[in-house]
């Protein structure tokens, strides 16, 4: 079990929708129950759009439906790991994970070390303020 906050790379991750797996960042924000956990992958595709001008943290717009938590390059996110790229978590890919699911997936998982405390509260509040994430997740959160 990876306590919430954990930031981990999977090499490759097997996504639950079929799609080819790839390495993939992973985000523990939460243990809904002792099988599931609330969890988020990081991606350095930006979805922001083109005349919103974003540094490290919140960008949150309501009425254009924009919320993504983003990591600078370089930014110490634990106390050993910066993204090399600007990486995005958004409020809509927030997902759960079954643990079993996760430990069945035969493949490398790299403990990347636990998110800085201040780094991770600002996340999950930054999350809270999305109208694309889950309300059961909101409140869990």
């Amino acid at each position: 079990m990876y306590p919430e906050g954990q930031l981990l790379r999977f090499t490759p991750f097997v996504f639950k929708n079929g799609a080819k797996p790839k390495p993939k960042y992973f985000i523990v924000l939460k243990y809904l129950d002792d099988r599931l956990m609330m969890a988020s992958l990081p991606t350095s595709q930006d979805h922001i759009p083109n005349d919103v001008i974003y540094s490290s943290g919140c960008v949150s717009i309501a009425e254009r439906s924009v919320n993504a938590y983003v990591f600078m390059p370089n930014e110490k996110v634990t106390d050993s790991f910066s993204f090399v790229k600007p990486t995005f978590v958004y409020g809509e890919q927030v997902d759960e994970y079954a643990q079993k699911y996760l430990g069945e997936m035969n493949t490398k998982v790299e403990d990347l070390g636990i998110i800085h405390p201040d780094l991770f509260i600002q996340l999950k509040e930054c999350l809270k303020q999305s109208t694309l994430l889950k309300r059961k997740y909101r409140k869990l959160l």
